[in-house]
């Protein structure tokens, strides 16, 4: 019970105006991550005009066929750049569902972004042959970095 207390004083902090404008952000940066991964990813259940909510979720099924790549391989490999994974396989088995909040500024989104097309060239590489389907970076990740000290 007491975590509702958070959500109840979050509210209250932004008033009606302010849950208006999280709500509006919230659906905006939604919207301006599905229109920048479109290109690269199917996209599912989008309404008119490929518009969708506060969430979206990319289809990450058809690389099981083509590479072997599954959403967890993809979420393990967002953890290399610094990202906890989106939530995977709800409401779709296979899929990983993007909901920025409405408090992540524009360079965040678009690191998160850079981070996906990246992925998805590493996917690519996986099916054009030019790395072996069970050992490349997305089925070793996530990777383990030594920081080397200068002093």
């Amino acid at each position: 019970a007491s975590i509702l207390l958070i959500s109840y004083a979050y509210i209250r902090m932004l008033g009606y105006n302010g849950v208006r404008h999280a709500t509006e952000y919230a659906i905006l940066n939604a919207n301006y991550m599905r229109a920048r991964l479109q290109n690269d990813f199917d996209i599912l259940y989008t309404g008119t005009g490929g518009t969708c909510a506060h969430e979206f979720i990319v289809d990450l099924r058809p690389f099981k066929k083509s590479a072997e790549i599954e959403a967890e391989d993809v979420a393990k490999r967002l953890m290399d750049y610094g990202f906890h994974a989106p939530t995977m396989s709800f409401p779709v088995p296979g899929t990983i569902m993007i909901e920025p909040t409405e408090s992540e500024d524009i360079y965040e989104l678009n690191r998160f972004i850079d981070a996906m097309i990246s992925i998805r060239k590493e996917i690519q590489d996986v099916i054009d042959k030019k790395v072996h389907p069970h050992n490349n970076v997305l089925k070793n990740a996530p990777h383990s970095y030594k920081i080397i000290s200068r002093d």
